[in-house]
């Protein structure tokens, strides 16, 4: 799957679609891609990222939110 790019995450912001964000807190725990395995997954150094999609709603991403123990991912719009 392809990681999204900021490029395409600020188009999305710019058509007022939230984007999920993950920041360098991330600990590779993988709760986000459990419960989200469609938004998020580990790249090659354990670290959560943000797969690219055009839409992120019905996807359980608030679920992952509050499910990261360090508060790594949150919404950016």
């Amino acid at each position: 799957m392809t990681i999204i790019s900021e490029e395409k995450a600020q188009k999305l912001r710019e058509a007022n679609i939230a984007v999920p964000y993950v920041n360098e807190t991330c600990i590779g725990c993988s709760a986000c891609v459990a419960i989200s395995p469609d938004v998020f997954e580990l790249n090659e150094d354990g670290k959560s990222e943000v797969i690219a999609l055009d839409n992120y709603e019905g996807f359980d991403v608030d679920d992952s939110i509050s499910a990261c123990p360090v508060d790594a991912i949150s919404w950016r719009e």
